[in-house]
């Protein structure tokens, strides 16, 4: 009897140390234009974590790029996002580019572009990088690679 007892309390000791685990990337949703100017466009995603652990933690934006009709037009803007416990939440991606930037890139096929974009209401925003999670001296990155048609109606 004194043996299983022990056995059960050492079971349950260890068990009970399980290490913490990474958030969970599950997805970038919600990728729309926010603002189109003149001379700027403004578009926004969100990026979907959800957290299984009692840990916070830190999440920054390693270089994520916008790419609007395969053409690399400037890269997401965000400040760092502390991670809540045992949640699920989601990380705004926004952006601001020129558009002189597609124009300049595509000013051999500017007109086919144009024509293009007013046959099927739509351009190719293409979120394409990392997003990094920090908890001390554990960094993991999570790849984003999100390609979506945005209707400009």
């Amino acid at each position: 009897m004194n043996r299983f007892l022990l056995f059960l309390a050492l079971f349950a000791s260890v068990s009970s140390c399980i290490s913490p685990k990474k958030p969970v990337f599950k997805y970038v949703d919600m990728i729309k234009i926010e603002k189109i100017g003149l001379r700027e466009v403004t578009v926004k995603a969100n990026a979907v974590f959800e957290n299984p652990n009692a840990l916070n933690g830190t999440l920054s934006i390693d270089d994520i790029h916008i790419v609007v009709n395969s053409i690399d037009v400037g890269t997401v803007s965000s400040e760092i996002f502390k991670v809540p416990q045992q949640n699920n939440f989601t990380i705004p991606l926004k952006g601001t580019f020129s558009l002189s930037k597609i124009y300049e890139n595509d000013k051999n096929n500017l007109l086919n572009s144009i024509l293009r974009t007013i046959q099927t209401d739509s351009i190719q925003i293409q979120y394409k990088g990392a997003i990094k999670y920090h908890l001390g001296d554990f960094k993991y990155p999570y790849k984003i690679n999100k390609k979506e048609y945005i209707s400009l109606k």
